[in-house]
């Protein structure tokens, strides 16, 4: 996220650099009581830099948007979308709510086991697996 940020502030510069100036005068006169001494403009810098480019990025994050989707689009030009031969029906489906891990609160998977006793069975895995062994039976 912070990436982004920067990005954002890099690439429209002139804008950015405009809005951190006109930030600092008026921080200037109305927090700091009109001091333009440079130790008063050096304090002002860190806290107006961060304000200046989280503006740049809110207000240019519409238009980065806008850029994204024509990209994605144009990248996806190739693809030609195909109808299904099967149809399914729709009470072929039973809803299933997932259920969260009991030891550390992901979300689950359904899987099947493979060997042993239950082999065939279904149950629900912790999504995190191995770091986390967390299972509910079906």
């Amino acid at each position: 996220m912070i990436k982004n940020i920067l990005k954002s502030a890099l690439n429209n510069f002139q804008a950015f650099l405009v809005t951190w100036v006109v930030i600092i005068i008026v921080n200037q006169l109305f927090i700091f009581g009109a001091c333009f001494a440079p130790y008063c403009l050096l304090a002002a810098l860190p806290h107006t830099f961060v304000i200046a480019v989280l503006l740049n990025y809110f207000l240019n994050a519409e238009e980065s948007n806008k850029q994204l989707n024509s990209s994605k689009i144009d990248s996806n030009s190739d693809f030609k979308y195909t109808q299904a031969d099967n149809h399914i029906e729709d009470n072929e489906f039973e809803e299933t709510e997932i259920p969260f891990c009991p030891k550390c609160g992901s979300k689950m998977a359904l899987r099947t086991a493979k060997n042993g006793a239950h082999a065939g069975n279904k149950f629900w895995g912790c999504s995190k697996y191995p770091k986390c062994k967390g299972l509910l039976n079906i």
